[in-house]
């Protein structure tokens, strides 16, 4: 009963509010190729998706494997893995073979010295681009995209289901 409940809910949110939930999903991948557009011209040594790559393993530790950072990314290991192979060959990464043949991408100095290099004008992108924003709203937009993860996990959930 609480289950029937609850979907009648959802839909009801969802009929009530479909033209604002329609804008925002596709405002979410209009962002990604405006942002990836305007901030490829940041920096003509690396992509977006490569500096991306950088700054996951420089936040989340170097050990992790090749599968592990797909996750975090969002993408396959393979499409790390052809990331992580321009990075290597513009000497920004290392390999290290770890147990199971897995490997690890390690940051080379190179990519510590462009991140030096490179963290005054970050800093003044993001400044710009969230100038409009007070205190209270960076912090509510944290979590929208915290539950807009956690309803990206249901979808995952869903069609592996369905498949």
């Amino acid at each position: 009963m609480n289950k029937n409940k609850d979907e009648k809910l959802l839909k009801d949110t969802l009929d009530k509010n479909l033209e604002n939930i329609k804008y925002n999903f596709s405002s979410i991948f209009i962002l990604e190729n405006r942002l990836l557009t305007a901030c490829e011209k940041i920096d003509e040594e690396i992509s977006m998706k490569q500096w991306l790559l950088l700054a996951i393993l420089e936040n989340n530790g170097n050990d992790k494997t090749l599968t592990e950072l797909g996750k975090i990314m969002g993408c396959s290991r393979q499409n790390v893995k052809k990331l992580a192979e321009a990075l290597k060959d513009k000497g920004f990464l290392d390999y290290r073979k770890v147990k199971n043949n897995s490997i690890n991408l390690i940051p080379t100095e190179k990519s510590r010295e462009y991140y030096r290099k490179m963290n005054e004008k970050h800093y003044k992108i993001l400044s710009i681009l969230f100038k409009d924003f007070t205190d209270n709203e960076i912090e509510d937009l944290v979590n929208y995209n915290k539950k807009l993860f956690k309803g990206l996990e249901l979808v995952e959930k869903y069609m592996e289901e369905e498949n």
